[in-house]
């Protein structure tokens, strides 16, 4: 009895016949669901010689591939994204800049890239924020990227398979992760990131405005090699060392103006030019939180900037490889 009205046999096989009904009714819905799939909806194919497996994660090594499913997902990835083609003498930085985004967000967003120098015509795919884009395979690896790279909020995007793809699931779903940076990087760009870690930015808050390489001299006619960075910044703000080290050289040098140079491990040696003033002396020994010196204008100078350069044995390497 329940509630004083009596539950009987028949009720109960009734009550079966019920619950059996449902679920071959549901188990029909799937099927027939899943076939039509299979038949009308477009699966998300790619070839598997485009990516490879790296910590169970697809990590695409083709660019044409990676660009086409970029251009044609038919999901949502999580994040607005635009495909940005690579205009002569354009950096990296640069687009980074233009979309006002990190260069980890643009790195993460192309696995494809083996290098930090950009090629003509070469096309990225660009997120509108900062975060990291990545592919998966299925739905636990997108949890298991957010455990890699320390994020505890919600991950973004279309990257669960639905029911009714269990007989045609796509290859790939893209999620996104907000305001993180990447934990996998391709191959070639990982001794890169293993050295960043190492490396600091000299200056907490300033702009790139001019680069390493050939560039239109700022004080005289025609072309010039620029030895390092320009990173402009307000007149004064502290100067700290890119990485631990012993100051082995202050004061003044031609052109630099007030500079400060700071031996490193491992053979490399960084320069700090323009320097309004110096706080540390020959010989010191200093970390990353010391300051060393303030941005200035001193030597050959437009405008307050820190002239940033970067050696290693005596070769002069581009300090963006460094400290992105």
């Amino acid at each position: 009895m329940s509630g004083g009205w009596p539950i009987t046999k028949y009720h109960i096989w009734q009550a079966e016949k019920a619950i059996k009904a449902l679920i071959s009714l549901s188990v029909l819905i799937l099927v027939i669901g899943n076939i039509i799939a299979a038949v009308f909806i477009s699966r998300v194919r790619v070839d598997k010689s485009a990516y490879r497996m790296r910590e169970g994660f697809p990590i695409f090594t083709a660019q044409d591939a990676y660009i086409r499913l970029i251009k044609t997902y038919p999901h949502d990835p999580g994040v607005k994204l635009a495909i940005h083609a690579m205009r002569p003498g354009e950096s990296y930085w640069d687009v980074a800049r233009q979309y006002r985004v990190s260069i980890d967000t643009i790195i993460a967003a192309n696995p494809f890239l083996e290098s930090l120098v950009a090629r003509e015509g070469t096309s990225i795919a660009v997120p509108r924020e900062d975060g990291v884009l990545f592919a998966v395979d299925n739905f636990y690896d997108a949890y298991r990227m957010a455990r890699l790279t320390g994020h505890e909020g919600p991950l973004r995007g279309d990257y669960r398979q639905s029911v009714f793809r269990a007989l045609s699931p796509d290859d790939v779903r893209l999620a996104f992760i907000p305001d993180t940076r990447p934990a996998l990087v391709s191959e070639k760009l990982e001794a890169l990131y293993a050295i960043r870690r190492i490396f600091q930015n000299p200056v907490r808050s300033g702009l790139y405005s001019s680069l390493y390489g050939d560039r239109v001299d700022p004080m005289f006619e025609g072309m010039a090699f620029h030895n390092g960075i320009d990173i402009m910044s307000r007149m004064g703000t502290p100067i700290r060392p890119a990485r631990e080290g012993m100051v082995s050289f202050t004061g003044w040098m031609d052109g630099y103006g007030q500079t400060v140079i700071v031996q490193h491990w491992d053979g490399y040696v960084t320069w700090y030019g323009h320097c309004s003033a110096i706080k540390v002396k020959r010989g010191d020994w200093v970390n990353k939180k010391d300051v060393i010196a303030l941005v200035g204008s001193t030597g050959r100078s437009t405008g307050p900037h820190l002239h940033f350069m970067v050696m290693r044995h005596g070769r002069m390497i581009d300090p963006l490889l460094f400290v992105w």
